[in-house]
């Protein structure tokens, strides 16, 4: 199968635009500081959200209290959450809520995979448009 060389290029364009995003998207991950932003100002923002995520135990303080199991620390929290309920119906506490989800959203793992599955796409494409130009015969034009 003979493909042309227009062909050829905007395969290799897309495949090399598909490989560069699915590079860039951890290195973009990686970088927690935003480029605009001074290390005063970085730090003035991450002090309070790393004291938040102590109090309600989430990222890395998400561990259990040393003596006590895993079934232990969910019935605490379960009794807390109804407790919290009894005495403030409507309104539960963050604390409560943040302690029975498992983690948080991995972004990181997201842009990668969403990278990864626009370079398939695009290869998937390039492969079609390429399949599909090389089957069409060249037929000269005749006048009449």
């Amino acid at each position: 199968m003979k493909i042309s060389r227009t062909t050829y290029r905007i395969g290799t364009i897309a495949g090399t635009i598909g490989v560069a995003l699915a590079l860039a998207a951890p290195l973009q991950a990686s970088s927690s500081k935003p480029a605009r932003m001074s290390k005063a100002e970085y730090r003035a923002l991450m002090l309070p959200s790393e004291a938040l995520n102590k109090r309600y135990h989430l990222g890395a303080y998400n561990q259990l209290p040393q003596n006590m199991t895993a079934a232990e620390y969910r019935a605490l929290m379960l009794r807390s959450k109804a407790l919290n309920e009894k005495d403030h119906p409507g309104s539960l506490s963050p604390a409560s809520t943040a302690a029975s989800t498992a983690g948080g959203f991995a972004w990181s793992a997201f842009g990668v995979g969403s990278a990864a599955m626009l370079a398939v796409v695009l290869l998937a494409s390039g492969a079609i448009v390429a399949g599909r130009h090389g089957r069409r015969a060249f037929r000269p034009r005749v006048s009449s």
